[in-house]
């Protein structure tokens, strides 16, 4: 775990400035794919300290969101009006809208809702872009914070406990493999669209 540590020092040190670049492009990525985010977030804290590696972690995971919400609107949704029948989706419609600002806020609290899943999936329906926008900044912000912080505080936690070290480690790999699970088993059991003729 030390030599990883010093690797990803050196490695920092000849990007330079560009590090501050690329992490927040990893973690709007990451916000995009349906990859957990908790890794990038322990590394930007590991790399920029509590800080700056929170206000990376959380303006990147941002960013990333907008986006995927937005190419949800733009592309999904007309797909969604094509092969959706029309009662249905305006069901859902209701039952969105009616949810109004904590229905999108409340489940950002909930680590076992996929991240992704939530930015596609608001981008499908009628929710007004600021309200996305600000539930999601403030949503996200505690988690943010919670994992930059551990990565900053991973090399003190290795020079004096080496083996809490590797428990940690072994329990963000497992975190971050469940939550990845979890994702793709939810779009694989998702119930299929309604038969208007049955409806």
């Amino acid at each position: 775990m030390e030599a990883v540590l010093n690797d990803i020092s050196t490695w920092i040190q000849s990007i330079g400035p560009w590090a501050y670049v690329f992490a927040p492009m990893l973690m709007a990525a990451v916000a995009i794919l349906p990859i957990p985010a908790e890794i990038p977030a322990f590394l930007n804290g590991l790399m920029f300290g509590p800080w700056i590696g929170t206000l990376i972690t959380w303006g990147g995971a941002l960013v990333g969101a907008q986006i995927s919400f937005e190419l949800a609107r733009r592309l999904g949704r007309p797909l969604a009006e094509r092969f959706i029948p029309a009662k249905s989706l305006a069901k859902a419609d209701r039952i969105v809208m009616g949810a109004d600002w904590w229905g999108f806020l409340l489940p950002r609290f909930i680590p076992l809702i996929a991240f992704t899943a939530l930015n596609w999936g608001a981008g499908l329906t009628p929710v007004p872009r600021w309200r996305f926008f600000w539930t999601t900044a403030v949503g996200i912000f505690p988690g943010a914070l919670v994992f930059t912080a551990a990565g900053a505080g991973l090399p003190s936690l290795l020079e004096r406990f080496p083996a809490a070290t590797w428990v940690l480690a072994g329990s963000l790999a497992l975190f971050g493999a469940y939550r990845l699970y979890v994702a793709r088993s939810s779009r694989r059991n998702s119930p299929p669209a309604e038969d208007p003729a049955t409806s």
